[in-house]
């Protein structure tokens, strides 16, 4: 058959399935067009601010003291580029800041669609961990070593240096900052953080000072008194068990440790009068319990705070992995701790 006769054979079938063809074309392009994307809505409930804080805000602080991030950067950043909370990112990969998975990053990610369809995004076990990841990838960039020039506590300064060191491209990304702290007033944070800071040198100076003295006398004084014990939970977290006359603001100063951060590490309310044998942490809960405690069935008089610290677990995490609508549970109910 030459090949004038197969075109004559041929077109009239091809011309017959023409439509045919033509449709598919176009299936194959909308599927590759959908299913190489991946959408991103928000999976989880949208936090206030104050419940934000409440949550953060010390780990922010505890961030300032170590690095020199102003605390209301950071709780505005974690804020705006989380959803306050809310985004799939913030859920899926405990990241509230937006990073991306870069070159030098080994761990696991979560995809989203950004600039470009199903980037890459770091995914770190805790918001916790990803508040540090923030704070060592500002401090360890180059780009934003002037930053470090500032002082902790000019947080107009930080907004407008990120956007120009090009943490963000928005051009008015320094004005969302700044407009987030004003409005919530993030910057009593920088201050009270500094202040705590500036009281603790001040206290380290003095034990160094008096350190030779206080080491004579600790070994010729038998009945020195011997400080408490620190223990470690399943989860590796320090805690103490409160005696009859424990406090909130006496942990505090014994431990050297905010008010503030013991009450979130402990998700206690201002106020709380602490009870004898009541375990309290000294750092913050995890995300989640350890393997040999996947769930928790609640008992009668059970709250979630008593779960949470049962099993150092945060009753943020708790709330959220169990989709809970209120604070409150009921005898029976089984929870995922994991």
């Amino acid at each position: 058959m030459t090949n004038d006769t197969k075109c004559q054979y041929f077109w009239p079938i091809i011309h017959r399935f023409k439509p045919f063809f033509l449709v598919l074309t176009l299936q194959t392009a909308v599927f590759a067009s959908v299913f190489g994307r991946v959408n991103c809505p928000d999976q989880g409930p949208r936090l206030s601010a104050k419940e934000y804080c409440r949550l953060y805000a010390a780990e922010a602080q505890h961030q300032m003291q170590k690095y020199g991030i102003p605390a209301s950067i950071t709780l505005a950043q974690g804020m705006f580029e989380s959803g306050y909370g809310s985004s799939y990112i913030a859920v899926k990969g405990n990241n509230h800041f937006g990073i991306k998975a870069y070159r030098d990053w080994k761990g696991a990610v979560v995809r989203c669609d950004d600039d470009r369809d199903a980037e890459p995004f770091c995914k770190f076990k805790s918001v916790m961990e990803g508040y540090e990841y923030h704070s060592k990838f500002l401090r360890d960039g180059s780009r934003y070593a002037p930053l470090f020039k500032l002082k902790p506590t000019d947080y107009k300064g930080w907004a407008k240096g990120l956007q120009k060191c090009g943490y963000a491209t928005d051009p008015k990304y320094p004005e969302r900052l700044i407009e987030v702290i004003e409005r919530y007033d993030l910057a009593a944070y920088d201050k009270a953080s500094a202040k705590t800071q500036t009281k603790a040198s001040a206290k380290k100076k003095d034990q160094t000072a008096s350190r030779s003295k206080d080491k004579s006398r600790r070994r010729g004084n038998a009945s020195a008194t011997i400080a408490r014990p620190v223990k470690k939970s399943s989860q590796r977290l320090k805690y103490i068990v409160a005696t009859r006359k424990d406090e909130i603001a006496t942990l505090a100063k014994e431990f050297h440790l905010s008010e503030r951060q013991l009450r979130n590490w402990n998700d206690l309310p201002k106020g709380y009068k602490l009870r004898e044998g009541e375990v309290i942490y000294l750092q913050a809960k995890r995300e989640k319990a350890d393997k040999a405690h996947p769930t928790h069935t609640v008992a009668l008089g059970e709250s979630l705070q008593m779960i949470s610290q049962r099993y150092g677990v945060t009753v943020e995490s708790i709330v959220r992995r169990n989709k809970l609508r209120t604070a409150t549970v009921q005898a029976g109910q089984v929870l995922k701790l994991r």
